[in-house]
């Protein structure tokens, strides 16, 4: 079945049911009703509602329909350590508004103690870059990335202040498909205090990804330093 199709009806769906259309606890359309509302067949529509459980959106009931078990976290924004998501479409899906600051752009050769922090071998050219990020105007993250310099070409700290992402699947056509994390807390060191302002806090937690483009070259690491106030990722769990 063409990948477009049940990848577009899963997307609404769970735009849907983010926004409310569907709500918590409320069962989805029948399978009648969701087949002709999207002009599909039942496996296409089946494959849709599959990566909506895997999600955990939904729970197929046999013989009873399908019910919405996803719920908004309103305490603070909520994170995912199941897909690999850019900032900015962590923010939207949040419905906060980013702003990220460049803090450093600078080109560096890979020597051996950062060889051995990032992964990447010694001696690469890499692009180090240090970004203060905030929700509605109150920073809450510092990024530490080191770009392999050659699967990022034309990278500037204007793209950076926006979304990198957004550059490398946009305009370099960049699969991005793996990235690899390693959480751990952390002492606030004084950068931490000076940019994320802690208050009575005196640690952080810290996200370490290794990211892999669609040819298994690693083209990213990244250090997340987040603000522990409002740090609160979701896993799905199954027995």
């Amino acid at each position: 079945m063409p990948k477009a199709i049940y990848e577009g009806i899963y997307r609404d769906l769970k735009g849907k049911i983010q926004e409310g259309t569907y709500s918590y606890q409320e069962l989805l359309p029948t399978e009648n009703e969701l087949t002709q509302t999207y002009n599909c067949s039942r496996n296409t529509l089946r494959r849709a509602i599959s990566m909506l459980a895997d999600d955990a959106y939904v729970q197929p009931m046999h013989g009873r329909g399908v019910r919405v078990i996803w719920q908004r976290e309103q305490r603070v924004p909520q994170g995912s350590l199941d897909g690999v998501e850019s900032f900015d479409e962590y923010a939207q899906r949040n419905d906060v508004q980013p702003t990220t600051s460049v803090k450093s752009f600078e080109h560096v050769v890979c020597g051996a103690r950062l060889a051995a922090r990032t992964g990447f071998p010694e001696g690469s050219d890499l692009i180090r870059v240090v970004r203060v990020r905030a929700l509605d105007g109150v920073p809450r993250q510092v990024d530490h990335d080191c770009f392999l310099a050659s699967a990022v070409p034309g990278l500037t700290p204007e793209i950076a202040s926006v979304s990198v992402y957004q550059y490398l699947e946009g305009k370099l056509n960049m699969r991005i498909l793996t990235s690899r994390r390693r959480i751990t807390v952390q002492l606030a060191t004084d950068e931490d205090c000076s940019y994320l302002k802690l208050g009575p806090y005196n640690c952080v937690a810290v996200i370490e990804s290794q990211s892999f483009n669609s040819a298994g070259i690693m083209f990213e690491y990244t250090q997340v330093r987040h603000h522990p106030e409002e740090f609160s990722y979701n896993t799905v769990s199954r027995r």
